[in-house]
């Protein structure tokens, strides 16, 4: 993938791997309006401070000698010379064709343009932002914005991040996320941040001028630490790329997990108003995203539930679901979930409801999904889960868990015990699914073990049958490249 794009007159600007991985990891970083009054400012030091960055910010302020502590310059060409390596601009819209012209003639040509003002408000800011993509092209400026708000790269300890709503710790991880929308991806962020593992690299691309969400998701396709990407998508601006980089994504059996907007009307009203973005034909978009694999979702929770999944679980062998409850009314409501979402669950194989009854209570009926009943756990929970293990027409296991409350909760330790013991000693997918709400220790004690968990049914078998037609989608993908699925 070249990663370049042409503009008017035959310009380009560079997107090449090596130059998207500097955009991403710049050190040296000058912020053209930077003030005490300005929030954006105190935003990005503070992002940077949570996570120990070790660049520096130059602050440019022609009104003052400091600005949060730091050393201010009265203008761009003041700036130290030959160390910036990027710059934020932050002053109003009529400013940054001026602020631009002069970052090219110091040689600073990665920016992030956080301001608004341009193609989101009509006719004047669509000419105006088609001026700012013009220079920019023919002066090879890779230029991020405008109307966003910048990125996170926790795997490369870098954050140019002007947001203020992305709560808990900034943990690096293997998930990649892309918002067309900021205010929205800072809520994803926040819950994947609770439910994965963390994220890779996180970026707002606003009315994409120039840096698109498309070449995005190219550098994370590249990118060795990313094993899922999400996106919150109001457009799709080059169809053409996608596709090709959907490919690519499947080749690695990277999954592109995506909320895409503008089913309704007023959705794509939103969106216009928004970033500017034309939400299209949304027939065309569901059509294309089932063609390429692409998993649609419905809401953040989906999301963060789905990504969650795929960030800590391996692709299943097979589509068949082994349930595991204490409950016969939970089994009823699993079942119909799974009806609901198209999970198949398969009858248990003869040798397995004959081993199974040395484990059961006389009562109890060896049936998929399994009630062991509240007797059913004296008589040897990790056996029950052994034998559902070796039946060859369950591929994921889903066994009942108690989240426990603490270190002394021995009831709850010893039933999830069984679980935990084999998980890791088999190809087959174990996914408990929790009989109460999870609890602080819970959620650390699974997390420190690399277990995926279902807490709410809805949003978790969801989740699941996302995972089972992606892997279904990936055999045949492969099968039509004439590549086996063992050899990647």
């Amino acid at each position: 993938m070249k990663g370049a794009l042409s503009s008017g007159g035959g310009s380009v600007v560079d997107k090449s791997s090596e130059r998207l991985r500097q955009f991403f990891s710049p050190e040296h970083i000058a912020v053209i309006g930077a003030s005490d009054n300005n929030q954006w400012f105190f935003n990005l030091i503070g992002n940077a401070a949570r996570i120990a960055f070790q660049g520096r910010f130059y602050p440019v302020n022609p009104r003052a000698e400091e600005v949060c502590g730091l050393k201010a310059y009265q203008s761009i060409y003041q700036l130290p010379e030959g160390i910036i390596d990027f710059a934020v601009i932050m002053v109003k819209s009529t400013l940054v064709l001026d602020a631009l012209r002069e970052l090219k003639d110091r040689g600073i040509l990665n920016v992030l343009l956080i301001s608004s003002g341009f193609a989101e408000t009509g006719d004047e800011g669509r000419l105006l932002q088609s001026e700012v993509r013009e220079y920019c092209s023919e002066n090879n400026m890779l230029l991020m914005g405008p109307n966003c708000l910048g990125f996170m790269n926790l795997a490369a300890k870098t954050t140019i991040f002007l947001g203020g709503a992305v709560e808990g710790d900034l943990v690096a991880g293997n998930i990649g996320l892309i918002g067309q929308s900021g205010a929205a991806s800072e809520v994803m962020a926040s819950k994947l941040m609770l439910k994965s593992p963390g994220l890779s690299l996180y970026a707002t691309t606003g009315n994409e001028a120039l840096l698109t969400a498309e070449d995005c998701l190219e550098y994370l396709i590249e990118d060795n630490s990313t094993r899922v990407i999400t996106a919150f998508m109001e457009s799709l601006r080059d169809v053409d790329k996608l596709k090709n980089l959907a490919r690519a994504a499947a080749e690695k059996k990277i999954p592109l997990i995506f909320i895409k907007v503008g089913r309704s009307e007023t959705g794509k009203k939103a969106a216009m108003s928004h970033t500017g973005a034309l939400a299209g034909d949304d027939g065309i978009a569901e059509g294309l995203f089932r063609q390429l694999g692409i998993i649609r979702v419905e809401s953040i929770e989906e999301l963060v539930e789905t990504a969650g999944l795929f960030s800590r679980q391996a692709l299943p062998e097979g589509g068949g679901l082994g349930i595991c409850t204490l409950s016969g009314g939970l089994c009823g409501l699993y079942a119909d979930l799974c009806h609901t979402y198209g999970i198949n669950l398969p009858p248990l194989q003869e040798h397995t409801r004959k081993s199974l009854k040395a484990y059961l209570p006389p009562f109890a009926v060896a049936d998929n999904p399994l009630d062991v009943t509240g007797a059913g756990f004296q008589g040897g929970f990790r056996e029950i889960l052994e034998i559902l293990i070796n039946d060859d027409n369950l591929h994921i296991i889903l066994p009942v868990c108690i989240p426990p409350l603490g270190e002394l909760d021995r009831f709850s330790h010893m039933i999830n015990e069984a679980f935990l013991s084999l998980a890791g000693t088999t190809r087959k997918l174990l996914v408990p699914i929790t009989f109460r709400e999870m609890t602080a220790f819970a959620k650390d004690l699974f997390h420190s073990r690399g277990i995926s968990y279902i807490e709410h049914p809805e949003m978790g078998f969801r989740a699941l049958s996302h995972m089972i037609r992606y892997a279904s989608f990936l055999k045949r993908f492969h099968a039509e490249e004439g590549v086996s699925l063992d050899e990647w």
